[in-house]
């Protein structure tokens, strides 16, 4: 049991490294590996260019005119007709789900471990 607190606590604090606003793209490449020809070395290789130049990715994301409701219904979609495995689509969720309540827990203090 000590042993599964300890990698709970690893694995809570390399989450707690990562802001809030990288995980939609994190997510986002990571299911392109299922789509992208060559994933592994095209996603792998252009991936970092993401996080580098960030903000005028998200600027020029901003300038495109559709509405919010498309954007966000248009993600959802894509991603789950991307990921037909629903039990693996249900286990991701669930981990993302419980990953984020760890991470509000250390935040606080508090721990069930």
């Amino acid at each position: 049991m000590k042993r599964i607190t300890q990698f709970i606590d690893l694995y809570v604090s390399y989450l707690k490294r990562i802001p809030e606003r990288h995980y939609f793209p994190i997510f986002v490449i990571l299911s392109l590996y299922f789509v992208v020809p060559y994933s592994e070395f095209v996603v792998t290789a252009l991936a970092p260019l993401y996080f580098i130049f960030e903000k005028q990715v998200r600027w020029v994301a901003s300038k495109l005119p559709l509405p919010n409701y498309l954007r966000v219904g248009g993600a959802i979609i894509f991603f789950i007709v991307m990921m037909d495995d629903y039990l693996l689509y249900f286990a991701l969720i669930a981990l993302i789900a419980w990953s984020a309540k760890q991470v509000k827990k250390r935040k606080e203090g508090q721990s069930d471990w």
